[in-house]
């Protein structure tokens, strides 16, 4: 999440910087995906007061997952966190399992 103001850096620095060190041959990372919130149902200002986004990849699996968060995730996040945050963004890593419905 970045603050409105930052929306426009932060794709900036998502393409050029980040994208290349989460996403490229020599890790197991594939399909890369952004979106952004557009709406919260029940808070109409949220998108006026903050641009969160979700980066999705997907693992072949969980372990390779983990292995990716520690040596490439990591030092994006702190790279994340010292060029936006915490003042103008927050940033938090998750790892989901597709589950069958």
């Amino acid at each position: 999440m970045v603050e409105q103001s930052e929306k426009e850096n932060f794709l900036t620095w998502m393409r050029s910087h980040a994208l290349p060190a989460l996403v490229n041959d020599s890790l197991p990372a594939k399909a890369p995906r952004l979106t952004l919130v557009t709406e919260v149902p029940g808070d109409p200002e949220f998108a006026a007061q903050a641009a969160s986004f979700a980066f999705q990849v997907e693992f072949n699996s969980i372990e390779d997952a983990k292995k990716w968060a520690e040596t490439a995730l990591m030092p994006v996040g702190g790279q994340f966190t010292s060029k936006f945050g915490p003042e103008h963004g927050l940033m938090f890593a998750t790892i989901l399992e597709v589950v069958d419905l």
